[in-house]
């Protein structure tokens, strides 16, 4: 929607009212996941474990049938793409992924997930599903859990595949 500043006479955009419902919405998303991570990134870190955002990339590596790109990667994790390949960088040096060249492509690189990654792991997992079990489980029934996923999955796919069209997916 375009309209004048009546002080400079130059065109604004502006931009449309989001519902009270919606803003509710979204303030309920960040909150419960910063209140979320925060809980399981205390307990791992009290147990000398990595921090949250490795759970995300081992375990996406774990359930992969094949070492995946870091686009790929980049789609299932949620950080930025500058943020994934420092994470990455990480992770590697802590040699619980490594990276191999794309026979196809020099310049493309696959990443898989190691023993001792896989180990930090299944270290790292009970933590995370004490946290979730505590705050979600009890507080979520299994079909108000369902309800959310079904909903959020279904933003999450909307956006996902603008994004993966793009091949641009920094979600």
């Amino acid at each position: 929607m375009l309209a004048m500043n009546p002080a400079t006479s130059e065109k604004v955009v502006e931009a449309p009212l989001v519902p009270v419902a919606v803003e509710s919405a979204w303030q309920a998303i960040r909150g419960s996941h910063q209140i979320l991570s925060d809980l399981v990134g205390k307990d791992l870190s009290e147990a000398g474990l990595p921090e949250l955002a490795w759970y995300d990339v081992l375990a996406s590596l774990e359930c992969s049938p094949r070492p995946l790109r870091p686009k790929d990667l980049l789609c299932r994790v949620g950080v930025t793409k500058s943020g994934l390949t420092r994470l990455i960088d990480r992770i590697e040096s802590a040699g619980l992924v490594e990276r191999s060249s794309c026979p196809s492509d020099r310049r493309g690189t696959f990443i898989a997930i190691t023993d001792e990654g896989r180990q930090t792991l299944a270290a790292m997992r009970p933590i995370r599903n004490r946290v979730f079990a505590e705050h979600l489980e009890g507080t979520l029934s299994e079909a108000e859990a369902e309800a959310v996923s079904e909903l959020l999955g279904g933003v999450v796919a909307s956006v996902r595949s603008e994004l993966e069209g793009e091949d641009c997916c920094e979600v």
